[in-house]
């Protein structure tokens, strides 16, 4: 029996379809919390692919899934809002130690590695040798990060990258030139020195707060020059010696400019309609492609431009990336025919309808610059994507991601040196990963 779709109203078009339901226990309750109904497509096997979008992004999704069912006749791919992705994820963890888990799940690629050393992922590599199929298409960062000890688990399919925003305006009366933006640290330095004003300990405003918004360590550390793993050796480099003087630096701006007074300035702040940037407090901040729309929204006349991070020499220029994917959960039952969709939606064509739809960015290079080329501010996220860096692909990411978060805080507060500080991150982590 071949069923064509013609819209993405397919479920109600399926008069002979017979559907079944899903379960899986809840950790908290110790009940079964009943799933979407799964839906049975005669001569087809349906493909259960578990994501967590709402709004455009579920639109995205089920174009996709539309689209792939549209062009063949033996998988069906039925998309399943479960809050597996962000936040939750135990639930897909009971439904894989259960034996019934999805065929696919929308993953953060942050989490491969760790769902990897658990032996709770399928191994995407057999599949790829078979196929031949080109990992080489996506960004090197993005298939790094969907990397564990020398397997391939995750298929890339979003991504995003961090530059400095500033405001143009703000510049102009500062005395500065807003057609060249700090690209030193030196620079940085003079430019938030002219765009902050304290007078008697009150902070009137800030040029900017370094390690707020993504002025993540990572941020910093890669801009200074600094990495965290060796991808040929698998060595961490936690306390690499740049990563030594991007702490450094940030306890200088800290001493500067008074460490509590500004961070209790900060915690005053908000997120969204209150984030300093938009209220034209802060002048500059480090951030994604994600706040753009932010901006759009909350102040769409706020006059500003993007420009890579700063580093020590002007050159060099360095970001960070995360993004999701797709995976294969351990003892998916229809994993050859998840593999077939998974290559679908990793294609040009799938990308490009997806991330159009979604407005994100794709790991597809091409795929960008034919949705984003055109838009200046757009066009200098994508620029800096071929060098990009990705956190590494450890069983401990999440850990590691913690402490280097409180080793900024310790070291901005004058708990201890950033050396001491990043050499017992590195310990920490090296004995969690042994």
């Amino acid at each position: 029996m071949s069923i064509r779709f013609r819209s993405l109203k397919w479920v109600g078009l399926l008069a002979a379809v017979t559907t079944v339901q899903t379960a899986c226990s809840s950790a908290d309750t110790g009940t079964e919390e009943l799933e979407e109904e799964v839906i049975t497509v005669e001569g087809r096997t349906t493909v259960t692919y578990w994501h967590n979008y709402t709004g455009k992004g579920l639109e995205a999704i089920e174009q996709v899934a539309s689209d792939f069912n549209e062009s063949q006749d033996d998988i069906f791919v039925q998309p399943i809002y479960s809050a597996s992705s962000e936040g939750d994820d135990q639930r897909l963890l009971t439904a894989i130690a259960g034996g019934n888990p999805p065929d696919l799940a929308h993953f953060d690629r942050f989490k491969v590695a760790q769902y990897a050393a658990e032996n709770s992922l399928e191994p995407l590599t057999p599949f790829i040798e078979a196929d031949h199929y080109d990992m080489g298409i996506y960004y090197d960062y993005a298939v790094e990060e969907s990397t564990y000890e020398g397997d391939i688990y995750a298929m890339p399919l979003t991504t995003d990258s961090r530059l400095l925003f500033y405001n143009k305006d703000r510049f102009v009366e500062a005395g500065l030139d807003p057609d060249h933006p700090p690209s030193t640290i030196q620079e940085l330095e003079e430019a938030i020195e002219k765009l902050s004003t304290i007078e008697d300990g009150r902070v009137q405003e800030l040029g900017m707060v370094p390690w707020t918004a993504q002025g993540w360590f990572y941020t910093w550390a890669w801009a200074f020059g600094g990495d965290f793993y060796d991808p040929e050796t698998g060595e961490l480099t936690i306390n690499h010696p740049k990563n030594v003087e991007a702490l450094e630096w940030l306890v200088s701006i800290a001493d500067k400019y008074d460490a509590a007074t500004v961070t209790s300035f900060d915690t005053a702040q908000g997120s969204n309609e209150m984030d300093p940037f938009i209220q034209e407090i802060y002048s500059m901040k480090v951030d994604g492609p994600f706040s753009i729309s932010t901006i759009n929204q909350y102040n769409p006349d706020l006059n500003y431009g993007v420009t890579p991070v700063p580093t020590p020499t002007g050159d060099n220029f360095a970001t960070w990336s995360g993004g999701m994917s797709l995976i294969i959960p351990k003892g998916a039952k229809h994993a050859e025919e998840a593999w077939e969709f998974m290559k679908y939606f990793g294609s040009e064509q799938g990308q490009r309808t997806f991330n159009e739809m979604d407005h994100q960015m794709s790991v597809i290079d091409t795929v960008n610059e034919e949705l984003y080329g055109d838009d200046p501010i757009m066009k200098e996220f994508i620029d800096i994507l071929p060098d990009s860096n990705s956190r590494p692909p450890i069983a401990s990411g999440q850990l590691l991601w913690n402490e280097l978060d409180r080793a900024v805080e310790y070291a901005i507060h004058g708990r201890d040196e950033p050396q001491a500080l990043l050499d017992k991150v590195a310990k920490k982590v090296a004995e969690e990963e042994n």
